[in-house]
């Protein structure tokens, strides 16, 4: 029996009339219910609904429980949702709808991006958005044939974005398969692409500045053979820090010709995507605008990014364009008061199979103030523990709201376990005494101290409900408001072969090289003194 007397513990769970005081604004993200719900549902009056209609409605309205925008939490999520807790169905569904019809009738409207394992979400909601204003775009890295393009390297507009996209993609490949960062050989590869980039964003055309085109280079005898290397960048009159990191790669294959095998081999290997015509078709150009995203504008935007949850292989390009995507909002926010005019929000489904996103720990402790706002979702703690390594506790600690679907595994249940805290329980003890001339009864109480959740009862607990924690706050219990689209839809199917096809990269014609063209960027003050000295700290980028 839990007791007032805390002793050992206060924790406790919010009772249901304090939760309830949680909904006077539902602008945000959706959580759950107070009370069971047959499924989730847009439930707005208008003026031919009946009175008794009415009250149905405002219940059910009130039912629901929100992480409101306008709190003193933040709007950063982590969820923990193992396959069969209905993260799908019981929780990603339901927001996408709810933060569409929450903005509907507001001045500001909220950008969306989605990561989307399956296709399902997009199948599910895309008419719904659509239908309710929103522009929809498609990233299909599932048969890499439909929607839009990306290209990366349309974000480079000076030497600072190269230097960190060219690392941001080899440490994606890295993550994307469990690999620790080497310092030497992985930042020689880092530098080395930096370099190439930068000589396609000076020498190529606009509609040739791709990876696929930095691929073919790196494979071409102006690199492969040294002799030819010492003059490629020189004679071509590149500029900046393209420069410079290829007189640092040269420096090293020269004094050392043995490395330079392993150093463009490995690269090589790393571009290997780009061999595929069909990831050349969707990295081409870039027909997203992703400087509208958190802009004013007729249309909010939604974004789904296919990607397969059984497969990383297009994982560092996924990576990649959402590192660049979050980078772009920045520097957006930036130019409007340190603030996006409109809210983004990211949820990020499978997020495990993205890898780890450069600079996520440090991002995080700012997005509140630009107004970005990501769902994390995650099978398990052990999966961002794999990803981040210690880091995963500085992710836990800035986001305000942990949501627990379902727990499957021994260390995600003892986190949660801990993270709920000590409660203080009431045990009852009787006893009898008894000799050859005394008989005597007694009852006494004593108080123990027990979590409010062993670890085992957070592995059984029941699967139509979920743990919400917050920060400042007791946590709740909820039951999952499931969308049962099998049941009743809000909105028809859209299918992946309704969107148009992706139209066919042409690949560079390498003929005497090209009279220059206009230089994209130019040299910025980096620290990049002497050539000679220069050596750049791949670590601190």
């Amino acid at each position: 029996e839990c007791n007032d007397y805390g002793s050992h513990g206060t924790a406790k769970f919010k009772p249901k009339y304090e939760i309830e005081k949680l909904n006077k604004d539902n602008v945000g993200w959706f959580l759950g219910s107070v009370e069971k719900v047959d499924d989730f549902s847009i439930n707005e009056i208008s003026k031919n609904t009946n009175k008794h209609e009415v009250k149905k409605i405002n219940k059910k309205n009130k039912n629901y429980v929100y992480k409101p925008v306008n709190s003193d939490l933040n709007m950063q999520m982590t969820v923990i949702g193992p396959p069969g807790s209905q993260k799908t169905t019981g929780f990603v569904f339901p927001n996408i709808f709810h933060i569409c019809n929450a903005y509907k009738n507001l001045e500001e409207k909220a950008d969306l991006i989605i990561t989307d394992p399956k296709t399902e979400i997009y199948r599910k909601t895309a008419d719904y958005l659509e239908k309710n204003g929103y522009e929809v775009k498609v990233l299909d890295f599932w048969e890499l044939k439909y929607g839009d393009a990306f290209n990366p390297l349309d974000f480079i507009s000076d030497d600072k974005d190269l230097l960190e996209i060219s690392e941001g993609y080899i440490r994606s490949v890295l993550a994307s398969f469990g690999t620790d960062f080497d310092a030497f050989w992985d930042g020689q590869q880092s530098q080395l692409l930096g370099a190439l980039m930068g000589f396609v964003k000076q020498k190529r055309p606009k509609e040739h500045q791709t990876f696929s085109e930095v691929l073919r280079i790196l494979t071409s005898e102006n690199v492969s053979d040294v002799e030819n290397a010492k003059t490629y960048f020189d004679e071509n009159k590149i500029t900046g820090a393209s420069l410079k990191l290829w007189k640092n790669y040269l420096s090293i294959v020269c004094e050392a010709p043995e490395t330079k095998s392993g150093i463009n081999g490995g690269l090589s290997e790393k571009l290997k995507l780009f061999t595929n015509q069909e990831i050349e078709n969707i990295t081409s150009k870039t027909t997203i605008d992703i400087k509208k995203f958190g802009r004013k504008k007729d249309k909010p935007m939604a974004l789904f990014i296919f990607m397969r949850d059984c497969d990383r292989t297009y994982s560092p390009l996924i990576n990649v364009i959402i590192t660049t995507i979050f980078k772009q909002l920045y520097t957006t926010a930036y130019e409007t008061g340190n603030k996006l005019e409109n809210p983004v929000y990211f949820i990020l489904e499978e997020m495990a199979n993205i890898g780890k996103i450069s600079g996520m720990q440090e991002m995080l402790g700012t997005m509140r103030g630009r107004r970005i706002y990501p769902m994390m979702i995650w099978q398990s703690l052990s999966q961002m523990k794999d990803r981040y390594n210690d880091g995963f506790e500085d992710i836990m600690s800035m986001c305000d709201t942990h949501v627990y679907l379902g727990v499957n595994d021994d260390f995600t249940a003892e986190y949660c376990s801990k993270s709920l805290g000590d409660t203080t329980i009431k045990v009852a003890n009787s006893n009898t005494r008894k000799d050859s001339i005394n008989y005597s009864e007694g009852e006494s109480d004593s108080y123990q101290k027990r979590r409010l959740l062993f670890s085992d009862e957070c592995m059984i607990f029941d699967n139509d409900k979920m743990i919400v924690r917050q920060r400042a706050n007791d946590p709740m219990i909820l039951y999952k408001t499931q969308y049962k689209y099998w049941e009743k839809q809000l909105c028809k199917d859209k299918f992946i072969s309704d969107l148009k096809l992706l139209p066919k990269y042409v690949p560079y014609e390498d003929i005497e090289e090209v009279e220059e063209t206009d230089i994209i960027f130019q040299d910025t003050n980096l620290a990049f003194e002497d050539i000679e000295d220069f050596t750049y700290d791949f670590e601190n980028i």
